[in-house]
């Protein structure tokens, strides 16, 4: 019952970003709050999520936040620059041959740094998860993103971007 809630609370602020999305414009996000605590909430909600798939008990719950929180921000900058690199290239309509394999090398690149980082963060979540939780991590992180992405695509449907 708490899942349904959590995905329904869910669903509810991403369509509420996907219906600023639609509209052509880009107005404030709800109740004056910058992209970055959109973020940031989004984030936290993230956490709250996978600790509830993962049946985390209360003792292991800031261990776990804290240490996602830090795997995430050394994803997030492993993969920056590639996806910087590749709006670049895709805003640039005499991008050559040479451009094109820079941000398919940053991009191997930064899957390469991504998955190491993995490993390193499942090592140090084995420490206090199990291996079934840290499965279940693996498992609620796709079916989140999966989530997101099907909000982004039927804000989008039927609008021409």
């Amino acid at each position: 019952m708490v899942k349904h809630i959590l995905l329904s609370l869910m669903l509810i602020v991403m369509a509420a970003g996907n219906a600023m999305a639609s509209a052509g414009c880009c107005p404030p996000p709800p109740e004056g709050k910058s992209k970055e605590q959109m973020f940031r909430e989004i984030q936290e909600f993230k956490m709250k999520f996978l600790a509830q798939e993962m049946d985390l008990k209360e003792d292991q719950q800031q261990k776990f936040f804290e240490l996602y929180d830090e795997m995430s921000r050394k994803r997030f900058a492993a993969m920056k620059s590639a996806r910087e690199l590749e709006r670049k290239v895709k805003k640039n309509a005499d991008a050559t041959e040479a451009d094109y394999q820079a941000v398919t090398d940053a991009w191997n690149k930064a899957k390469t740094e991504d998955a190491a980082i993995a490993k390193e963060y499942d090592e140090k979540f084995s420490k206090f998860l199990t291996q079934k939780q840290i499965f279940q991590m693996k498992s609620a992180e796709d079916k989140f993103r999966k989530k997101m992405e099907e909000m982004r695509h039927k804000g989008r449907k039927g609008h021409n971007r």
